[in-house]
């Protein structure tokens, strides 16, 4: 199965692709519905990961129709999808005494 990743903007998309293989490959593309069905309908079966905006809906709902699985991330929301571990600093740096 393939992996791919999708940063949606109004006018053009990247598109990020990892085949079994292990292949990477980035591609930008037109954000309209004949781009799409264009590049995803000749492609097998992929996990299509979807950044949550305004053009989400519409996109996912065109990728689900060609067979693939599409996941819509919010990203205010990075928790539900990933654990981070953000370092704390707990001191603070001391000043010098000036005598």
């Amino acid at each position: 199965m393939e992996y791919i990743g999708l940063d949606l903007g109004k006018t053009s998309s990247q598109i990020c692709i990892l085949s079994e293989d292990g292949v990477f490959v980035e591609r930008r593309i037109k954000t309209e519905r004949e781009s799409f069905a264009q590049l995803f309908g000749q492609r097998p079966k992929a996990l299509i990961l979807v950044e949550a905006s305004t053009e989400s809906e519409w996109v996912a709902r065109s990728l689900e129709a060609l067979g693939h699985e599409v996941i819509v991330a919010d990203p205010n929301f990075a928790p539900m999808y990933a654990t981070r571990c953000k370092k704390i600093k707990t001191e603070r740096a001391r000043r010098p005494r000036i005598m």
